[in-house]
């Protein structure tokens, strides 16, 4: 099976240029989405669910893919020639040259944040794992330059397409609902950083939860 492919932007920043509606989406059923997931949006238990929720959505939100995530539905991440591929199909039934590519597995959850579940086997993929390292890091420098994480967040981001666009907007307003109720909306990310007991490098996708394919991130 052949996935068509769009244009993402770099995994450590959305890109700011300027960008006509790329998939000639009206705003009103995107304003519907919009508060389909505030009204879902609930409070992250602490800092460390509130960053692993941003890191997982950034992460999914970089890949490429032209249709309607739901939650509910498990869906596939790959990486390949530096670019990732969010797919509906399981790396079982692609061909067999697919599964060197294979990430994680993905759920939508219906505060538009993302649960992953890294492949089990991802220390034999070292250019996929290469990848996820890379992606951390990116998202630690991000949070790094940050001065505060609401304004860090992707409300809105016009060079994005329609649904990762959707996506992105309903994870910021998810995320800055979360961060308020634990009252670090106005925090900058060096500081969240250092009030996470992950500052010391546990915060990682690549890494299962005591030998299940769940990524500790994912704790809840």
């Amino acid at each position: 099976m052949v996935e068509r492919q769009v244009h993402k932007p770099a995994a450590s920043r959305v890109s700011k240029q300027a960008q006509p509606n790329p998939q000639g989406k009206a705003a009103l059923p995107q304003l519907a989405e919009l508060q389909q997931w505030r009204t879902a949006a609930t409070p992250a238990a602490d800092v460390e669910t509130l960053l692993a929720h941003y890191l997982c959505g950034l992460l999914v939100l970089s890949a490429d893919f032209r249709f309607k995530p739901r939650p509910g539905p498990t869906y596939h991440l790959y990486y390949r020639d530096q670019r990732w591929q969010l797919s509906l199909v399981a790396p079982a039934e692609w061909r067999p040259q697919r599964w060197s590519d294979y990430a994680a597995s993905c759920m939508l959850r219906v505060d538009a944040t993302w649960q992953i579940n890294p492949a089990p086997d991802l220390v034999e993929r070292p250019a996929v794992l290469d990848g996820l390292l890379a992606f951390e890091q990116a998202f630690r420098d991000r949070l790094r330059s940050a001065a505060t994480l609401s304004s860090d967040l992707p409300h809105y981001e016009r060079s994005l397409p329609y649904y990762q666009r959707v996506l992105a907007s309903g994870l910021a307003s998810s995320l800055e609902h979360a961060a308020r109720g634990l009252q670090l909306e106005h925090h900058s990310g060096v500081r969240l950083l250092e009030l996470s007991a992950n500052k010391d490098g546990s915060l990682s996708l690549a890494e299962p939860d005591n030998g299940q394919a769940t990524p500790a991130l994912e704790q809840q």
